[in-house]
């Protein structure tokens, strides 16, 4: 039998920020040309119905909405994303709705967008696996599906990979199952698109996001360890969090650690839709 449930020890304010920078400095270096490849992928225009589940702050969908004249619909399951996004919407008079639901059980009936777009939100859904089912049914059949996820890269080994996952409480998945997942969904013609930067790894001085921490922990961050893991570990332990959390650091100042990825595919006709 196991033990009791111990409550994850609190992120590393460092290894938090780092993993931040990193994934939004990619974001913001690819950021205009990846979305002009989704609105190509799904055909955007006038008269095409375009949601976008875990839309977060609404940029994507606001993007979509204003630079293609499609009908976009967001959705999230936080509430704070939701208003905001619909206070971005107001300011520039976007006519994106935007809806707060869970992403894998999304209010809207079978077959209606002509595309769906799942955000980097759908891997932190509580069923990532359902949300993606969630996104194909709610697609109209021969309709684009596009994933735009984080993902695992081979540079980063399965130990540290545990490690992020338990201090962000991310769950970036590697192309090959996100892939899966699609098929299993009833998604084929899948295509996959790497945007480092050009399918080429983003250089420091590219996205300003290295140069912004130093790859090591202070005091500060070793005692918030220290204090978390004594009692529950042990100073043998205790030295070996903190050898884990240096090595986090390190390794996410890489240029590789964590990929950005495009995946696109077409709702097959007979997909299953429950």
């Amino acid at each position: 039998m196991s033990g009791p449930h111990r409550p994850a020890p609190p992120p590393a304010p460092a290894v938090i920020r780092l993993a931040e920078l990193l994934v939004r400095g990619r974001w913001d270096a690819v950021a205009e040309g990846l979305y002009r490849e989704v609105a190509a992928l799904s055909r955007a225009g006038p008269g095409v119905e375009v949601l976008v589940s875990g839309c977060g702050d609404g940029v994507t969908s606001q993007w979509l909405a204003d630079r293609t004249g499609a009908a976009v619909t967001g959705v999230d399951p936080e509430r704070a994303r939701i208003t905001e996004a619909e206070s971005r919407a107001r300011s520039s008079a976007s006519t994106t709705v935007y809806e707060l639901a869970p992403l894998d059980d999304l209010p809207f009936e079978t077959n209606i967008f002509d595309c769906a777009v799942g955000a980097p939100g759908i891997g932190a859904a509580a069923d990532p696996a359902r949300a993606l089912c969630e996104l194909v049914r709610v697609t109209k059949p021969m309709g684009s599906v596009i994933l735009i996820q984080p993902t695992w890269t081979s540079e980063l080994s399965a130990r540290l990979r545990a490690t992020l996952t338990e201090r962000l409480g991310v769950l970036p998945r590697h192309v090959v199952e996100w892939k899966r997942l699609l098929r299993d969904a009833g998604v084929v013609e899948i295509e996959v698109q790497d945007w480092g930067a050009g399918g080429q790894p983003l250089s420091r001085s590219s996205t300003g996001a290295h140069e912004a921490i130093t790859p090591e922990l202070t005091w500060r961050h070793k005692m918030q360890i220290v204090g978390h893991e004594w009692r529950r570990l042990g100073i043998r332990g205790t030295r070996e969090a903190l050898a884990r959390e240096e090595d986090l650091l390190r390794e996410l100042a890489r240029d590789r650690a964590l990929a950005l990825v495009l995946i696109s595919g077409v709702k097959w006709p007979h997909a299953r839709t429950g």
